[in-house]
């Protein structure tokens, strides 16, 4: 029996049409998304832009989700601080800046939290960042001030989170410390100040230099009155109206310097206030005409370069 070629050659043409029937196979190129936990309708992922942890506080607290349909091969969290030449070299064997880059994976031992690596969800509900403790990942007291977080992940495919597509999770926030200048109202006043337009400004309270042995002289003071309070105004073109500024002494991380500071009341223990009214006395602060609810922004340094900043409520009437 002769054998057909055309039979061979069919048989070759079906097995050829069967591969090109093959669906393509369509490349991973998302990345994971960083989501709040959503455990309430209003919940969000902490820390959250703007967050202020008080003194009392020793750790910054992580609220997220990170998620990828193709599994979450790791997770980095970033905190640095807003300014690299905040602390002063004469204080540097006193302080030490929070700087710290936290990688999660599967190999990670990590006695806080056991986190399973490539599934669809990691959550982190809560993990903190320690300055103080048996976790700590400082070895001295941490400087107050803004500091900037950023939260990325990469999927089991090398699809990795970015800032410059807007996929990382990025914030900025305020660590106050009991030693940093202590910007206050009496107690009992209410945080709100009332005012008349036209009229200059005045409140109870100032700034203190405290009792705390890692207290330091005051060195600069930045008043603003604003329409809204915007927390990285400090970065320069902020969608905010200022209607007064003043600016005494010489900042430890800005180009900027004003008027020698006033004359301070000293107080047993070595406490030293520098008072609202005393700043205001030679320059005051004017409320502007047709105005309702402003903000009064005041940011004070020491000689540390510890940060403080605290804003108040001003309704014009």
């Amino acid at each position: 029996m002769k054998s057909n070629p055309f039979y061979f050659l069919s048989l070759a043409a079906f097995g050829l049409a069967g591969c090109t029937d093959e669906s393509p196979v369509v490349p991973d190129l998302s990345t994971p998304v960083i989501s709040d936990l959503a455990l309430t309708p209003n919940s969000k992922i902490e820390p959250y832009n703007g967050q202020i942890f008080k003194s009392d506080w020793n750790s910054i607290p992580f609220y997220l989700k990170v998620s990828d349909p193709e599994g979450v091969q790791e997770v980095e969290i970033n905190v640095k601080p807003a300014f690299e030449n905040q602390l002063q070299s004469q204080y540097a064997d006193q302080f030490e800046l929070l700087n710290t880059n936290e990688i999660f994976n599967k190999d990670r031992v990590d006695p806080k939290m056991n986190m399973t690596f490539g599934g669809e969800d990691v959550n982190f509900d809560p993990y903190t960042i320690e300055w103080s403790g048996t976790y700590s990942v400082a070895e001295l007291p941490i400087l107050a001030g803004p500091y900037e977080v950023v939260v990325d992940a990469t999927d089991v495919n090398g699809n990795k989170t970015s800032l410059e597509d807007s996929t990382s999770y990025q914030t900025t926030v305020f660590i106050d410390r009991w030693y940093a200048p202590l910007i206050y109202r009496p107690y009992g006043l209410p945080s709100s100040v009332s005012g008349i337009s036209g009229s200059e400004l005045a409140m109870d309270g100032g700034i203190l230099k405290t009792t705390d042995p890692l207290s330091s002289p005051l060195k600069f003071i930045w008043v603003k009155l604003v329409d809204k309070d915007v927390i990285e105004d400090y970065k320069g073109n902020a969608n905010q109206t200022v209607f007064e500024e003043r600016i005494w002494g010489e900042s430890v991380v800005f180009e900027k310097s004003g008027d020698v500071l006033p004359p301070m009341i000293e107080y047993p223990d070595n406490v030293i206030e520098l008072t609202f009214n005393g700043l205001f006395e030679s320059d005051p602060i004017v409320l502007p005409d047709g105005k309702g609810d402003l903000s009064l922004v005041v940011w004070a340094e020491d000689e540390a370069g510890n940060i403080s900043r605290k804003v108040f409520p001003i309704e014009v009437n």
